[in-house]
């Protein structure tokens, strides 16, 4: 009987150890809402930048661009409200004409608004 007590204590071990420390996708980041700057560059395919948000005077790149009404891209600035979540890892972004990568902490936009 103890051979099969050590087998099951092992195999609920081995179990236990190998279940991922990762956050369920489910589970999402806390939202952060703030204002912020928006700065716009140009579109990335005329070899512009695309937005950075400015945030407490720390620049970060969107990771989706996309979640940014087009309307913001007639102003080289814009004060805004912005909804957000942060990322772990930052953007390796490449555009324009510069000659170094640009590395910067990243963001999700969830939500925009003109102040």
């Amino acid at each position: 009987m103890k051979p099969l007590k050590t087998m099951l204590a092992l195999a609920m071990l081995s179990f236990t150890a190998c279940q991922s420390t990762t956050r369920p996708e489910n589970e999402a980041n806390e939202n952060m809402k703030t204002k912020a700057t928006l700065h716009w560059s140009g579109e990335i395919a005329a070899d512009g930048c695309g937005f950075e948000v400015e945030i407490e005077g720390k620049r970060y790149l969107p990771e989706n661009e996309d979640a940014i009404p087009a309307a913001f891209k007639a102003s080289e600035t814009s004060e805004i409200q912005l909804e957000y979540e942060a990322l772990p890892e930052p953007i390796d972004r490449r555009c324009g004409m510069l000659p170094e990568p640009r590395v910067m902490p990243a963001i999700h936009v969830i939500k925009v608004e003109a102040i």
